[in-house]
């Protein structure tokens, strides 16, 4: 995917998105190289990325591969980042579920 932001173009790998935020209008992609932000909607991110994120909640994307842990309050991203996840909790842990299964991963 090619981001335009203040004249720069900057490609980003679905693969490489730890997770998405939106913040006063601008999407904010984490990467493992960096963050890139640009104006835009996490909803329209949503819809180019594909069944391995997930939005837990209305600010954040994110890509299940980076999940660390989770519980009824929150995800926390490989990066160490703590994220809001109660409203969508239900949804959250079946399609991560169904992630693991399609990825082969083992859960403990």
């Amino acid at each position: 995917m090619m981001i335009q932001a203040g004249g720069v173009h900057t490609k980003i790998l679905f693969k490489d998105i730890i997770y998405a935020e939106v913040f006063n209008r601008k999407v904010i992609i984490h990467t493992i190289n960096g963050d890139t932000e640009y104006y835009g909607k996490l909803s329209d991110l949503e819809k180019k990325v594909g069944e391995d994120f997930f939005r837990p909640h209305r600010s954040y994307l994110i890509h299940f591969k980076y999940v660390l842990r989770y519980d009824a309050m929150s995800v926390v991203m490989e990066n160490g980042t703590a994220l809001i996840a109660k409203q969508n909790y239900p949804k959250f842990v079946k399609q991560y579920l169904k992630y693991n299964q399609r990825k082969g991963r083992e859960i403990r």
